[in-house]
């Protein structure tokens, strides 16, 4: 970004190798401005730059296939790549990288889908993987899902009633994946996504050593008591609704108060429904047991 171009001393200083160990290319201004092309041509600058001793590199949108591979030929020494957003990338051309660079640590590709083929490859190429990353945008499955077969009534269709156990293989697939595989995550962000408790709980068994792990919007996990009793053990956990906010609402037609906890998109819900002294719509899955409080 012309640096380089204050004085002599900071031309020499820019030509460090040890300056450009940690490429972070997220959350700037110039990521929404600048062309991908021109993009791709900074981060092989800055790889160049590095002279084979990059560590980090975190890029947001422009990453394209033809740069992890320049990343493969010029950064063995790779411990950490997060990509966020960055669509224009096949899952093949991550676990190459993954494959290729044998100290790698952590992977991040959030808001871009990746199949469970993706997790059961890195795995095997990397069973030494300490952290993995992969947020997403929720959305409501069951909401889409009967949307589609009310479609599919309409139109005269057919629709076939698909078994609990294979819905619940295809929600948990990459929960699955993870669990099978990568035995050594100390923490694993999968926020955003559509698994369920089942599997979380494939992941608590098959990731004994975890330390952090990230649910947060993952709107579809009923968290029972045995459940938080794994939760406790361990170090940090971020469940469905982080922001946690204790109301007391009056309601016309239950006795006494309610202290609820909600997060705060439950909290949205529930007043809205229960406006004018409405009778509270019974949930499937509440994050939390509703409890009576003695006044």
């Amino acid at each position: 970004m012309g640096a380089s171009f204050v004085c002599h001393s900071w031309l020499a200083a820019s030509k460090s190798p040890e300056l450009w160990r940690f490429v972070d290319m997220t959350r700037h201004k110039v990521i929404f401005s600048k062309r991908t092309g021109i993009l791709c041509a900074m981060a092989k600058a800055a790889i160049d730059r590095s002279d084979g001793q990059i560590e980090s590199f975190w890029a947001q949108k422009f990453v394209t296939g033809e740069l992890l591979d320049y990343i493969v030929r010029r950064a063995s020494t790779l411990k950490s790549i997060r990509l966020a957003a960055c669509t224009f990338i096949q899952w093949q051309s991550l676990a190459m990288l993954a494959a290729k660079c044998p100290l790698l640590e952590e992977i991040e590709c959030s808001y871009h889908k990746m199949p469970a083929d993706f997790f059961e490859c890195v795995g095997r190429v990397r069973p030494h993987l300490k952290r993995l990353r992969v947020h997403m945008h929720y959305f409501d499955q069951d909401e889409l899902e009967n949307e589609l077969i009310k479609h599919v009534l309409e139109e005269g269709g057919e629709v076939f009633e698909e078994p609990f156990e294979q819905r619940e293989a295809r929600r948990n697939a990459d929960a699955f994946a993870i669990a099978e595989i990568m035995h050594e995550l100390r923490l694993l962000q999968i926020a955003g996504h559509n698994l369920t408790e089942i599997g979380v709980r494939a992941i608590l068994d098959g990731c004994p050593h975890l330390e952090c792990l990230d649910l947060s919007s993952c709107h579809d996990i009923y968290v029972d008591g045995q459940l938080q009793a794994r939760f406790a053990m361990i170090r940090h956990v971020r469940l469905p609704g982080l922001m946690m906010v204790t109301a007391q609402i009056s309601v016309p037609s239950v006795r006494g108060s309610l202290w609820l906890i909600f997060s705060e998109v439950s909290l949205a819900l529930c007043l809205r429904r229960w406006r004018w002294g409405m009778v509270p719509m019974a949930t499937t899955k509440c994050l939390c047991p509703l409890t009576p409080v003695s006044t």
